[in-house]
């Protein structure tokens, strides 16, 4: 059997409270690798962050873990919504993957976080969306994963 193997990336954003934003990422962890975290300067001046890693987000630690045993299936949810109560309200967090499973099946997906929301979109999705409007048949299926 194969193992997921994957890369994440965001784009630069801005953050309400800088100190909640760095405790969050604090606690945050990968499957494989630790999340590094990037500072920058975006053209106004104002200080923006970025982070990846190697692997998928696992999500963050409570104060309570005391190890990996004790890590639920919550913890990226609680990720999603600590970086939702950090972004700043007039920008958006776009958390890039671009992973495989050896040839069975590779994807691309996005999330996109406001402090309002947050919406998770695949590359196959949208590509057999695209390919069924060109072909004029709404309901033209395909099979992607092997």
């Amino acid at each position: 059997m194969a193992n997921y193997c994957c890369t994440i990336r965001t784009n630069y954003f801005r953050v309400k409270d800088e100190a909640k934003f760095r405790e969050l990422m604090s606690r945050a962890y990968g499957t494989k690798d630790s999340i590094e975290l990037w500072e920058g300067t975006d053209p106004q001046g104002n200080k923006v962050f970025g982070f990846g890693l190697e692997g998928s987000i696992a999500g963050v630690k409570n104060a309570q873990c005391d190890g990996d045993d004790d890590l639920d299936e919550t913890a990226y949810d609680e990720f999603i919504d600590g970086l939702q109560r950090c972004v700043a309200d007039d920008d958006a967090i776009i958390i890039m993957e671009a992973g495989h499973e050896k040839l069975c099946y590779v994807v691309g997906a996005a999330t996109i976080i406001t402090s309002k929301e947050y919406e998770y979109m695949s590359i196959t999705d949208l590509a057999m969306g695209k390919a069924a409007e060109m072909l004029g048949a709404p309901a033209w299926t395909t099979t992607c994963d092997y």
